[in-house]
């Protein structure tokens, strides 16, 4: 596994059109002092992560967050990208007061459609 320098690791699928568009979105609002690397979950790096931290080696349900040595997932990892954006975005992180389990079942409810969303809006 390439060295990532200890910076964040962002697993996303490259083969949709919302996360490709969320990457983008995510670097242009990225506070400067922070770094989030980027890797294809299906790329033999992302495989190796996924790997690593017990995770299918066909894992697609989410965005893959590893930072600190640990990995996070769906909202978990959403609200912890967050935190390291400009502007307002820190503030999603007060979602953190609702249970996972019910921020993780409106994420997998976007998730699950995330490729028809993204031909929807005419991010293709």
């Amino acid at each position: 596994m390439a060295k990532n320098k200890g910076y964040p690791v962002l697993l996303v699928d490259s083969e949709c059109a919302v996360c490709n568009r969320s990457v983008r979105f995510i670097r242009r609002h990225l506070k400067k002092r922070e770094k989030i690397l980027f890797r294809s979950l299906f790329s033999p790096e992302g495989k190796k992560y996924l790997k690593q931290y017990n995770l299918s080696p066909d894992y697609d349900e989410s965005l893959v967050l590893i930072e600190n040595r640990k990995a996070y997932l769906k909202s978990d990892a959403v609200l912890r990208v967050s935190s390291k954006m400009r502007g307002l975005f820190p503030l999603l992180n007060l979602l953190m007061i609702f249970p996972r389990k019910m921020r993780d079942f409106f994420y997998t409810l976007f998730a699950k459609h995330r490729h028809s969303i993204g031909r929807g809006i005419g991010f293709l």
